[in-house]
């Protein structure tokens, strides 16, 4: 494991470090940071970006630029978590942005004699090709983004990592939305969710699952009748139905690379 350190962060109040992760993110990274500029420290960890990500990073002089190989979702965020000074950690992905509502409710937050619990989770408002998709699943689709370092910790998912507080932590909630730009083209969603069909089958194997043919057929269908018809993605018009296949597909993916990882000890790229 490598790392550099590139640029330094002075510090303020607001006992709360950001952390990111970045692989060339320079379309996202900007608005990001600078719904950022009320938190003391952010520390971004960026593993190999070859366009102006880190560039543009080192501009925000609230900003620690740490360059590290490829971890894993979690260690490389753990990475990031081992570098922060403050107590809270705020975790949010490059193409998230706080909204000004969030961060005057975070800010009230920390004015109070005790903070009631030890983790926040935060709606988020997921955009699709830049429509807010209200339904198919998405939203409030909340996320615990807010923890004491102390009372939690990133979990060893290989896909949908997350935070999972310790057993005497509580978890609170947050009312104001976290913005999500998560896909802007048609080709975006569907490679990202051959990605994920691919760490789901990882992750099988992880779990130690047995291989079942039925999987193949069932899964998708069941994915499918559940966000378009039970999460009422009809009720999102064409961006209802590309998710909902879109996720059917991924779990035909995920079920095909976890029989060539059964059958052959690899996943294949698709």
């Amino acid at each position: 494991m490598s790392f550099t350190f590139i640029h330094m962060s002075k510090h303020f109040n607001l006992p709360v470090s950001a952390i990111l992760i970045t692989k060339n993110e320079e379309r996202n990274i900007r608005p990001c940071l600078d719904s950022l500029t009320w938190i003391s420290e952010i520390i971004i960890v960026d593993s190999g970006s070859e366009d102006a990500t880190c560039n543009i990073a080192q501009s925000y002089e609230n900003v620690t630029l740490i360059e590290s190989e490829w971890l894993g979702y979690s260690e490389t965020k753990r990475l990031a978590t081992q570098y922060t000074n403050q107590p809270w950690i705020f975790w949010i992905d490059a193409d998230e942005v706080v909204t000004k509502e969030l961060q005057e409710e975070i800010q009230a937050l920390f004015t109070q004699a005790t903070i009631p619990h030890q983790g926040y989770d935060i709606p988020r408002k997921t955009f699709f090709m830049g429509e807010w998709v209200q339904h198919t699943g998405w939203y409030p689709g909340r996320v615990l983004r807010l923890f004491h370092k102390e009372k939690g910790d990133f979990n060893q998912k290989i896909l949908h990592e997350g935070v999972e507080l310790y057993e005497e932590a509580t978890l609170g909630h947050l009312k104001a939305d976290l913005l999500h730009y998560s896909y802007t083209s048609l080709y975006q969603y569907f490679d990202k969710m051959a990605g994920y069909g691919k760490y789901g089958a990882l992750e099988l194997e992880q779990r130690g699952k047995k291989w079942q043919p039925s999987k193949l057929i069932l899964s998708p269908l069941a994915m499918f009748f559940k966000l378009y018809f039970l999460n009422k993605g009809f009720m999102d018009g064409k961006k209802g139905l590309i998710i909902s296949v879109g996720s059917a597909f991924s779990q035909f993916i995920k079920y095909v690379n976890f029989y060539y990882l059964k059958k052959y000890g690899k996943v294949e790229d698709f």
